[in-house]
């Protein structure tokens, strides 16, 4: 193992807990207590009286011990310190200390009466300890403080978590025991925030996380939450705990900064030129409105990041020049703009700034001792600059203008309110409702205010001219420029809203703790994407641009001329009910068991395409009314001794799945929009529409002729739809783990060495995947096997009826062994090895439902493959070491490092069939480089195959040397299986490192830190470099024809590749980031 994998080994931070148990609350917010009241011999002690405090706000629960000695309380605060008091008649007072709890988990707490009063720190109870059914990870606020985080974003917490993987390379991403990064769910103080709709691959509806980082009290990771309100994923659950206000007044204001000065330069020798400026700065206050009763907490942040556009005119000193476009050209362009249209397309755009604002305010109200009350409110507003219509290409060289770019701009507004209410003794609730609105935008920098113009930088027209090419296409060479709104972003806005409300009701009886969950969840949802709504115009030359000639409109509308007719507008409803029973068979040991149900309604309906119905025979019309998902959930703890635990369960989880798959099934019903293409020919004759739609363009108004062809159009009765399965089920999985945790004393080495393992177990029952439901098998294979394809209404039928329907297969093998230790004198450090092996069917990339099918992978061409999962890390250490001292006064001097080493993302071996838009070999349409590669009997010599036959002996020698040389060489004579490569592995070492300052007023301190993200790049520029065959994950090892038409059944070969490794350099180069903190 080499020296970097070394010193990046260790586990995830210094509270990581993979130690497992009883859930008795509700997952996201709160925690909770089980105890029990005993004397010598190990005799219950009923009737005595519990007092459970949070110290720092007085909050106070109290309940009586049972007849067997036990104690519950629910709805507790998060955190602490905790004081537990005990009075029994005829013992003295008994106070434990220095109680601290988790969001989601029971605090397990034996107390032993003795003769004398007694007052004891937890630490020292023999059993006592939070726990989590399934393996779990949680982060105190000392956890999250210690963490470098150049972007101050949580997923650099949950990172730490052995379960979790970030993809540097795709928004940052988070995979949870190899899963889908869809399929998480993400919370805070109770609120879904996770992108349930599904168009930001990061899973979060922002780009760098909803709220600030200040803000945070607690994040836990949780990858198989056996308790009844875990619900809404498939992957792993994040939640996200506020901090509350105290009895004392606490703030914290600061500022942080990074340039391209603190940020590397070279990755490999290769020099890479940043130029940005990137700002972060925000503030903290919480306190007590009154004195044990009502607190407040309210926090900002913003981010503010500069950086250069590197794409632009020559001789303007961009990185990235677009061959023939000028400033004069553009200047020219212009002034035709604003003085024949009266549009203003923009100039030349040099910089672009993202913008990010959070802001979080929370209120928690001690009603009584019996009820309490929290509020909270979340805001996030941000905006990313996107530069589109430009290519340096030599051949096709474009330009857009300032108005031909958006911004994609996201806001989110969201409260939460609930109450916990002890009735009696035996009697909880936990009561909470929360709402939801997410706004996305795709908004053009200038506003929609006309079509889109595509101008040929040619002088003069090239229409009824003997020599000319296409008049819709500009001469090799000759740049296009574009302004205004762009195709795409011409009618293109999403706006959702979620209203849901819980209740959960917890009744004590002995030894049995029985809680009941009911819930909804309502959604409402328009999706608003129609291309050329506005209108896309193409000019064949500057001089037709003057005179108001296009030689091209591309436009599409809704047949009612309504836009929101075209948009995907639904709602639903989804149900929940269930209920747990957690029974304490022993004082060690306790097995909970409980279901849970989740039931859709859905009444908005999908428009009827009868060509679809007479196609396929089933309507298109359905959605997710009347399907569910049942859910039983079991799980035991065993605390065996003083050292060791081992807890475990098994059961079904569903959902996850976001909401753009059902979507668009009402975006893409093949009768929503109609589209209209209206092109002059070279001889000066019009196709495709009226001729007037080319004439006298004003750009802000579509003429009457061209809106009358769109309403009057019939619908095209091949146009492509998405549907779906009618017998489709909501997706699950079954889930089981079995977990111990063991607390070492390595004589020499001390005692208090944490030691642990966790194995996952996941099955698919039910999952996603898309077929195309226009084509049909014609009987006939290939000659290695393969079924042939064919439409089923005519061979020049190009289009699709895309199905989301089920696959069964899929599974995951998840194991983990870790260890930490601190010490007393302030040093702390840790280690954890996860190992995977995941399959599944479709990879289920991307928000279309062309995209999901076409960037699958198959040997049968219209069903996905089954093999290794595209999220599977094979194996992944990660590790801390941690210091933390005080060498003068109380001013703490802190140092933190983080490192992960990790196998590289698996891909797949395919072949490109370059055979037509339909594959002539295979009868299907779809992105030309998916069918996994069937591997040649190269041994056989050149002719020794019958499946294959080369272009030529140079294709048959270099294709031979691959397969030699790589994984290919298992697999000689047979198709290799999907995701069978590897890409490098990878390392990655972060520091923080911080040290307090006096301002000699009162207790308030600076703070100086530092984040130091890749620290190897920063020592050498050959390591932490991030390598990996690129999305989609596959390399097109060969081109492929069909070699014995009309037949098609056997495979000719050419153009052989290796796989190309992208190396990502802004994510291989080491960057500091430079702060000040003033808290009190």
């Amino acid at each position: 193992m080499h020296l970097r994998y070394l010193l990046a080994a260790g586990a995830a931070s210094l509270s990581i807990s993979c130690a497992l148990s009883t859930p008795v609350v509700a997952q996201e917010t709160t925690s909770a207590m089980r105890g029990t009241v005993t004397v010598a011999p190990n005799e219950p002690v009923a009737g005595a009286s519990v007092t459970i405090r949070h110290v720092p706000s007085g909050t106070v629960s109290r309940t009586t011990t049972s007849s067997d000695g036990s104690f519950n309380a629910s709805g507790l605060r998060i955190g602490g310190p905790f004081e537990v008091v005990v009075d029994a008649e005829g013992y003295p007072e008994a106070t434990v200390s220095d109680i601290y709890l988790t969001a989601g988990e029971s605090y397990r707490l034996p107390i032993s009466l003795e003769d004398n009063a007694i007052i004891v720190s937890a630490a020292s109870i023999s059993g006592a300890g939070s726990n989590s059914q399934g393996p779990s990870s949680a982060f105190s606020r000392n956890d999250i403080e210690g963490a470098a985080s150049i972007n101050r974003d949580i997923r650099d917490v949950v990172r730490r978590d052995p379960f979790a993987t970030i993809d540097l390379t795709n928004s940052r991403a988070i995979s949870i025991a190899g899963q889908n990064p869809r399929f998480n769910r993400f919370s805070v103080d109770g609120v879904q925030f996770s992108d349930d709709f599904g168009l930001n691959n990061g899973g979060l509806p922002t780009a760098r996380g909803p709220v600030p980082l200040d803000a945070v009290g607690q994040i836990s990771v949780k990858v198989a939450p056996y308790d009844i309100t875990a619900g809404d994923l498939q992957g792993g659950a994040i939640d996200v705990v506020l901090l509350s206000g105290t009895n004392e007044f606490h703030g914290t204001g600061f500022y942080s900064y990074s340039n391209d000065s603190l940020t590397g330069d070279s990755v490999e020798g290769s020099d890479i030129d940043l130029d940005f400026k990137s700002e972060i700065y925000g503030a903290l206050l919480r306190g007590p409105i009154i004195k044990d009763k009502l607190f407040f907490m309210v926090a900002g942040e913003r981010t503010r990041e500069t950086t250069p556009i590197d794409l632009g005119p020559s001789g303007l000193g961009f990185t990235n020049e677009v061959p023939g476009v000028t400033q004069g050209l553009v200047d020219q362009i212009g002034s035709i703009a604003q003085g024949v249209y009266g549009i203003d397309a923009g100039g030349v755009l040099s910089s672009s700034t993202e913008k990010d604002d959070k802001l979080v305010a929370k209120l928690d109200a001690n009603i009584s001792d019996t009820q309490r009350l929290a509020l909270t409110y979340i805001y996030n507003d941000s905006s990313n600059f996107s530069q589109t219509g430009s290519s340096t290409s030599p051949t096709t060289p474009s330009y857009g203008l300032a108005s031909n770019n958006y911004l994609l701009t996201e806001r989110v507004h969201s409260g939460v309110i609930q109450l916990n209410s002890d009735w009696s003794d035996t009697f909880s609730t936990e009561v909470r409702g929360s709402y939801r609105k997410y706004k996305r935008g795709q908004d053009p920098v200038l506003g929609r205010n006309s079509a889109q113009f595509s101008v040929c930088a040619d002088p003069t027209s090239q229409v009824d001219s003997a020599t000319a090419s296409s008049p819709y296409t500009c001469s090799t060479g000759v740049p296009v420029l574009n302004f205004g709104p762009d195709t795409f972003r011409q009618f293109n806005a999403l706006e959702n809203e979620n209203f849901s409300g819980q209740v959960v009701g917890t009744l004590s009886l002995n030894n049995h703790q029985v809680r009941t969950l009911f819930g909804l969840e309502h959604v409402k949802t328009f999706n608003a994407f129609v291309p050329n709504a506005l209108g896309s115009y193409y000019f064949d030359s500057i001089e037709d641009f003057q005179n108001g000639i296009a030689s091209q409109l591309q436009y599409s509308n809704s047949p009612s001329l309504d836009l929101d007719d075209a948009a995907a507008n639904f709602k639903y409803t989804m149900f929940t009910a269930g209920i747990q029973d957690d029974w304490e068979i022993m004082p060690n040991l306790t097995v909970s068991y409980g279901m849970r149900y989740d039931f859709y309604d859905m009444d908005t309906g999908i428009v009827l395409n009868t060509n679809f119905l007479d196609r396929l025979g089933f309507p298109n019309n359905y959605n997710l009314k009347g399907r569910g998902v049942f859910q039983p959930r079991l799980g035991f703890d065993w605390q065996v001794n003083d050292r060791l635990s081992i807890r475990g369960g098994g059961g079904i989880f569903s959902g996850g799945s976001p909401d753009v798959w059902i979507s668009n099934s009402y975006s893409n019903t093949g009768v929503a929009t109609n589209a209209i293409t209206i092109r002059r020919l070279v001889d000066g004759t019009v196709s495709g529409g009226p001729a007037d739609g080319l004439e006298s363009v004003n750009g802000t108004t579509i003429p009457q002729s061209v809106l009358n062809a769109i309403a009057n159009a019939s619908v095209g009765a091949t146009a492509p739809v998405n549907a779906i399965d009618p017998d489709l089920k909501l997706p699950s999985q079954w889930k089981a783990s079995l977990s111990a945790s063991y607390e070492a004393d390595l004589g020499p080495l001390g005692d208090g060495w944490q030691l642990g393992a966790d194995i996952l177990y996941s099955k698919v029952r039910n999952q996603f995947l898309l077929v195309n439901g226009r084509v049909q098998p014609t009987g006939t294979f290939t000659l290695d096997g393969r079924p042939q394809y064919a439409p089923v209404t005519s061979p020049s039928d190009t289009n699709y009826d895309l199905i989301l329907t089920n696959g069964t297969k899929g599974r995951s093998w998840i194991w983990t062994a870790h260890f930490d230790k601190a010490f007393d004198n302030g040093l702390s450090f840790g280690a954890s090895y996860t190992g995977q092996d995941v399959t599944e069917l479709n990879p289920l990339t991307s928000s279309t439902a062309t995209s999901n099918y076409g960037n699958a992978f198959y040997v049968d061409p219209n069903y996905p493959a089954y093999g290794t999962a595209n999220d599977e890390v094979k194996w992944q250490i990660k590790g801390y070491v941690g210091y933390e001292h005080a060498f003068f006064g109380d001013y703490k001097t802190r140092i933190q490092i983080f490192g992960e080493a990790r196998s590289g993302r698996p891909y797949s071996y395919v072949m490109n069939d370059r055979t037509g838009s339909v594959s002539q070999i295979f009868g299907v349409q779809r992105n030309a480089a998916r069918y996994l590669l069937y591997v040649p009997n190269i041994d056989a010599g050149f002719n020794g195959d019958p499946n294959v036959v080369y272009a030529d002996q140079a294709t048959f020698e270099a294709l031979s040397d691959l397969i030699n040389n790589s994984e290919l060489k298992k697999y000689k004579g047979k198709t290799a299986p999907k995701n069978i490569g590897r890409s490098p592995d990878y390392t990655k070492i972060d520091i923080h490192i911080e040290q307090e300052i006096p301002t000699f007023v009162g207790s308030s301190r600076f703070t100086l830190f530092a984040d130091i993200e890749n620290f190897l790049n920063l020592i050498d520029d050959g390591e932490g470099v991030l390598k990996q065959v690129g999305f989609p994950y596959q390399s097109a090892t060969v081109e492929v024809r069909c070699a014995n038409a009309p037949a098609c059944t056997q495979y000719s070969y050419s153009a052989v590749r290796e796989p190309t490794l992208t190396t990502y350099s802004r994510q291989s180069l080491y960057q500091v980031r430079l702060g000040v903190r003033f808290s009190f």
